[in-house]
């Protein structure tokens, strides 16, 4: 962005120096040309430096918004997971529980057969 500021102003000031030097008005119609040309570059330099400031306030708040946002969504999501952890629980105990009697029940049945 800096380059491009620089960029800018170089070629308004070399356009503005070739204009006077080519231009066919007087000295003192020079002077008023200049006089107006360097307030009117003024008045667009501030322009463009409050919508800079605009811009990074924009910015600044859209990620205060992003941060408050996310931590919403991380502790929903935490929550979320917390709740189907205990709602899983008891579930995951019947399914081990079950298991185990499958396996002890199949440990019968072969001992059987083998004996």
């Amino acid at each position: 962005m800096k380059h491009f500021m620089l960029g800018t102003l170089s070629g308004v000031v070399v356009g503005g120096l070739y204009g006077l030097i080519k231009t066919p008005r007087s000295g003192k119609e020079n002077q008023e040309a200049l006089k107006n040309y360097a307030d009117e570059t003024s008045d667009h330099l501030s322009v463009v430096s409050d919508n800079v400031n605009d811009l990074k306030d924009s910015i600044n708040a859209l990620k205060k918004e992003i941060s408050f946002v996310q931590n919403d969504v991380m502790d929903e999501m935490t929550l979320i997971a917390k709740e189907f952890q205990h709602e899983a629980e008891p579930r995951l105990r019947r399914i081990q529980e079950k298991t185990e009697k499958m396996q002890t029940e199949v440990k019968k049945t072969t001992d059987n057969l083998t004996n």
